[in-house]
């Protein structure tokens, strides 16, 4: 069985040497990016070595390959670019406005139950395990996870009635 194993070395090294020195160039005018440059560079080359021929194909084609992966490479950034143009600019809200939202959302909480304004403290706020806070509170986990529940339910309401009044948080 005859297999192909292409050019012999030395015939591969030479044409490389011939080859490389003047793509290179080339692709630098285009780019003007040394990093982007070498991709480039190498992918020609990987692309040529991997096509099923015995031939090495001589620098016009060389050339071809890199200018089609410039290309390439152009479109897509075109159209990376031109996905990000059409995202939403995010919208921070101002100091003034953030502060306003916590103070808003402290007096909410203060309109809460005592014990769900606690637990509210204890999980989300202090950060507590749900153990830790059963502890402190002199319950059972169990209980704590129902009452956290019910407590971010009620939250959610007075926030929800809240924003219905014209309210923003």
């Amino acid at each position: 069985m005859e297999s192909k194993t292409g050019p012999p070395p030395s015939t591969m090294e030479s044409w490389y040497r011939e080859t490389v020195t003047k793509l290179y160039r080339f692709i630098y005018s285009q780019l003007q990016s040394k990093e982007e440059t070498e991709d480039i560079t190498q992918e020609t080359y990987l692309r040529c070595l991997k096509q099923d021929s015995g031939n090495l194909p001589p620098y016009a084609y060389l050339k071809q390959i890199a200018r089609n992966l410039m290309t390439d490479r152009y479109r897509h950034k075109l159209v990376a670019q031109n996905h990000l143009e059409h995202l939403p600019e995010p919208e921070y809200p101002s100091p003034e406005e953030e502060w306003l939202n916590r103070s808003t959302l402290h007096e909410l909480m203060n309109q809460l139950p005592s014990d769900y304004r606690q637990i509210l403290e204890y999980r989300i706020i202090q950060g507590y395990s749900r153990k830790e806070t059963a502890t402190l509170m002199g319950r059972s986990e169990s209980s704590i996870r129902g009452l956290q529940y019910r407590a971010l339910q009620t939250l959610r309401s007075y926030i929800h009635s809240y924003q219905q009044k014209g309210g923003d948080l």
